[in-house]
Order: structure tokens, then sequence, then C-alpha cells
């Protein structure tokens, strides 16, 4: 008998954080690319046997750095495969977010790398076949390797219909179980990884597929012997049970390469040189400030690009008279949260706009504005879409809304929002529900009665300019092309809309992101005095007042750390070699 062994290094979900630079905040970052670089560099150098280097998807939209190479250098080969090709990946897989960007970008960066980004239930309509490559065989250390790679079949919920219209999303599932037995037949690998953009479990269930699909695959389909997968931010190390009673070790090692993950893998070969068994351990590494002689290499080689997006995000594009606050949203109407309804009324020409909040705790000082704090403004590179609602959809899009963001209250100590420990960080507080559902409305106004139970706390009183509101009229309602086209479910499940019926809704759509508008409004405008509309409100007044100083606490206890709530969790372990200078 012998031994070899086989390393795995696996990323996912980096969402442009190429560079250990927070862009938004003008300072240092945590993790990044050229982090990965010197971790794996590192481990290379100082593990025996093979290294296999994977990512989970979602690597072409997020930080202003992606914003930059997608829109601004359009450069023939994207910048992301180039950094990933010099730190030298094995494998990746397609994720919803790097669709999201539109064939030109995604192809191009497929097209770039130098090593196979997987899909296998993203089928072109064209052939019938994958349109990505389904999966690939690496050998290393002599033992023959298939990975297999599928991507969340929830796009079409999220993405608008003529950015993948050539392609169709199957289940998950179903897939696995199709390639699973193509691969033993026509590969005979001697071991098999999933490589999932698709998270645990929860998520957006229908009769055709599960947005997040791990748990439900690797119970009921029987082949997998390591599932590493991303999608859904946590990290996670957890062992399932496959339909034959076989552990299945499943690996996330969380977001924006802040942490990664790595399995250890020692195979026993008999004397024909065939695997009778295999050994796995794993870890997480924090690699949030890690620093050594590779990162300094990847800084060096890709310096000329960093330089480039520090002075994009840098330019001054005008001045806020007065500051923004995004947990002012949270409780009633907010300057924050209106400046970009009014943005969208304005772009858009609707009757009515939708908005909510994307980050959990994110603030702009009165002073001069730059690129990057539009980032703080805007977190994603939605266009904006006008549908028609008739004045019931409308306010029934607003109960579901309200429905995942509060509680129904009995009186002033009662809870006023919806609150639960933070799934990474259980130490702190944050809401049971995604906040970027939290839609609010401009263009009308309305209270939310929070002493009724979800389903009847929206009262709408009149159109904001004091006109009569119908509930039989038909309105051109604003919103981001994520929701327009399901996301949130708010247009499905509240409204009771097909996706069909809201595609016929359609009336028209932006050609550049609300991101592109905004900056060109505030340059245009130069002083912007952000103005709370107080089109909306929560009553009872008195209740709310007495649950707003309580819940304020609770989820804001330091206001001068501002970023805190978006770390990771606590890690693991620390990557080994470490230091915090740059």
């Amino acid at each position: 008998m012998e031994t070899r062994k086989v390393n795995i290094i696996f990323t996912s979900d980096i969402h442009g954080n190429y560079f250990p630079y927070d862009f938004r905040h003008d300072r240092w970052g945590k993790g990044s690319l050229q982090r990965v670089h010197g971790f794996v560099a590192q481990q290379v150098r100082k593990l025996s046997g093979s290294t296999v280097l994977i990512d989970g998807g979602d690597i072409l939209q997020g930080e202003p750095t992606a914003y930059y190479f997608n829109f601004v250098d359009r450069s023939t080969k994207h910048k992301a495969s180039d950094m990933c090709n010099f730190i030298g990946y094995d494998v990746g897989v397609i994720g919803n977010h790097d669709i999201e960007c539109g064939h030109e970008l995604f192809d191009s960066y497929v097209d770039g790398c130098n090593f196979p980004i997987l899909g296998a239930n993203a089928v072109s309509l064209e052939s019938g076949q994958p349109y990505f490559e389904p999966y690939t065989i690496l050998v290393r250390s002599g033992v023959k390797i298939a990975v297999i790679g599928f991507t969340s079949p929830a796009v079409p919920h999220w993405i608008p219909h003529r950015v993948w219209s050539d392609l169709r999303f199957d289940d998950i599932k179903k897939s696995a179980e199709y390639w699973i037995s193509y691969v033993r037949e026509h590969e005979h690998p001697d071991f098999i990884i999933g490589l999932f953009h698709s998270g645990m479990d929860e998520g957006i269930v229908t009769d055709d597929y599960r947005e997040n699909a791990v748990r439900e695959t690797i119970t009921s389909v029987e082949g997998f012997d390591l599932v590493l997968y991303g999608h859904d931010h946590s990290s996670n190390m957890e062992e399932l049970e496959n339909p034959l009673g076989k552990s299945v070790l499943c690996v996330n090692p969380g977001s924006f390469a802040h942490s990664v993950a790595e399995v250890r893998i020692k195979f026993t070969m008999d004397e024909t040189g065939h695997v009778v068994k295999h050994d796995m351990t794993s870890q997480l590494y924090y690699i949030g400030k890690l620093h050594n002689a590779h990162c300094m290499e990847f800084k060096r080689h890709f310096k000329n690009e960093f330089l480039a997006v520090k002075k994009f995000a840098s330019k001054k594009i005008g001045r806020f008279t007065k500051g923004v606050d995004v947990s002012d949203a949270y409780f009633g109407s907010s300057a924050y949260i209106d400046f970009i309804h009014q943005l969208q009324l304005e772009v858009s020409g609707a009757d009515i706009s939708f908005v909510a909040p994307f980050f959990f705790n994110a603030s702009i000082d009165a002073g001069d504005v730059r690129i990057s704090d539009v980032f703080n403004l805007y977190r994603f590179e939605d266009k904006l879409y006008t549908l028609e609602l008739t004045g019931k959809e409308i306010e029934q899009y607003l109960e579901m809304s309200y429905a995942t963001w509060t509680n129904q209250m009995h009186g002033p100590q009662d809870p006023l929002l919806l609150l639960s420990p933070m799934k990474n960080n259980p130490e702190k507080m944050g809401f049971k529900n995604f906040l970027f559902n939290f839609d609010s409305a401009a263009g009308i106004c309305y209270d939310v009665d929070v002493s009724h139970p979800a389903g009847s706390k929206i009262s709408i009183r009149s159109m904001s300019d004091g006109s009569s509101f119908s509930y039989e009229k038909t309105y051109k309602v604003a919103m981001t092309a994520y929701r327009a086209n399901g996301g949130g479910e708010l247009l499905t499940k509240g409204v009771g809309l097909s996706k069909e019926e809201i595609d016929s809704r359609t009336l028209c759509y932006s050609k550049h992101d609300i991101r592109h508008y905004m900056i060109e409004y505030i340059s245009r405008m130069k002083n912007v005095t952000p103005q709370k509309m107080g089109h909306w409100r929560f009553v009872p007044v008195d209740w709310v007042e007495a649950a707003e100083k309580r819940e304020r606490k609770i989820l804001f206890p330091e206001r001068e750390e501002k970023s805190s709530s978006s770390d990771e969790g606590t890690p693991t372990s620390s990557a080994p070699e470490t230091s915090t200078s740059e």
C-alpha cells in the first residue's frame, strides 16, 4: 500500500475584493486576492503533495475594483482573469453575480482564464449542452479527480431575461444525478468534488428548483466525495450523510477572501495504483491581515491596476451639505433612502418608487462626496426598471415588505423590528430577514400600523402631491432590476404575479446602472442636500419612538465602529506567518 497527498485550497464569493484596500472608505482592508496569493504560495512551498486551487464564483461584482474593470477599464481580457491566472487557480465555477454582469463581461472573464470555469446546469438553448464546461479532470499525485460545477438555478428570479435569454438553469439535484453518472461512466475518477455556487439550504424554493441546494443534493444524490460551496456567504464546515450512509464533507470559506478553506486529503493506493480509501482533514484560515513576500509580489505585479482604481474611487464629484445614515431607514422615512427614491423617480419618470437599504450599517458625512462614497450609498450594479402595478398590488407588495421587517406590537414595551443574532457572529444582533427586501415607497403617503398583524399594516392615504390614490388605478412603479425580475419574491409571493406576468408589466429599463445615474446626478448638482421626504411613517408614533430608542442601542452599540457589523465573523484559525503591516 502507498499513500499520496492532495491539498485543496478553496475561495468563494470574492465580490471584487482584489486588493487589500477598502476603496469605499479609503483605508486598508481585509482579505483580497492579493492575500489569497500570499497564502497559496506560502502553503504550496510548505505542504507535501500536490495542491489544487479552486474558486466558488461571484468574483466579477462588488467592490469599486470590480466596477472599475467592468465599466471603466474595458480591456479585452478581464483583469480578474489576469489575477486568477497569476495566483494559479486550477478551476472555478460561474456565480449568479458573474452572470449578472452580462455576456460580454463574463465571457471575457471565462475566455481569459487559463483554467476552466464550470456550470453544468447552465444550459445553452441553442445547443442543449452546458454553456460552460460541466466538469474537469485533474490528476494530482497520481490521483484522478473530477470536479463538477453547478450554479444557483434562481438566476431567472434575479437577473433580467435579456441577460440570460439564450440559457436555461436546471435544478442542481437533477443535474448532479446526470453528471455524476456521466463522469463515472466516461472518466472513471478516483475522487469526485462537487463545486456549488449554491448555499446549504433555505433561499428561494419553487416547484422547479431550489436556490440553495447543497443539503438537498448531498442527502439525495450519491457520488460526491467532497463538496465545496459558496453563494450564501456563511463560512461553514459540515458533514452530511448521503443516501448510502456515507459522510460527505461540505466546506464554505465565507466571502470576500477574508478566509480560505483548506482540505488535506491522504489517498491510500493499492499495488495496481487504484485508490482504496481516503482520509480528509479540513480547516478555515483567516487571511484578513496576512502579509508576506508573496503578497508583495502580487502587489508589485498589479501596481498600475491598483493605482488606477484608487484614482477612480477618490475622484471628487460634489458635496453633501448634510450627512445621511442608513440606520434611520429602519425606523421610518430617511434622507438616505429618500435620496435614492428621488433619483429613481427623476430617472424613470415613474409615479412611485420602491427602494430597500443595501447595507446594514453605512453613512456618508457632510462634505466632499467622492465616487467611493457612492458605493456606500448603493451596493449593486442594478439597472432601473419601470413596471405597471395597480394600487391594490402596490399595497400587497408593501404588506409583504413590512411583514419581513416588523413585529406586531401590543404596546410600547414590545419590539418594533424582527431581530435575530447574526448568523456568522451570534454575539451581535441583526435582522431576522434580509434587509435588502425591506422596501419602502415614495410617491405615495402611507402609514404602517405596527399594532396590526402581518398583512394588514399598510394604509395608503394619498399620492405625495396630495391627489387621491386608487386601488383600482394602474401606476408606473420604479424598482431595481433584481426586484423587477422577482428578486425577494415581493412581486411573486407578495403580489401574486407569475414571472411571465411580471415580464408583461415591464414598460422600460435604464441604459445604465443606478449607481451611474447617482454619480451623474451628484456631479451635475455639485451641492446636494439629502432630505427626508416624510412620505411614510410607523404608527402608533409613541410606541415606535420608545422601541427605536431601545433597538438602536441593540443594533448599533458602537456607532464609532461603523464597519464592524460587516465582518465575516470570528475566524476559525489564523493563517501562519501573518503580520498586520501592509
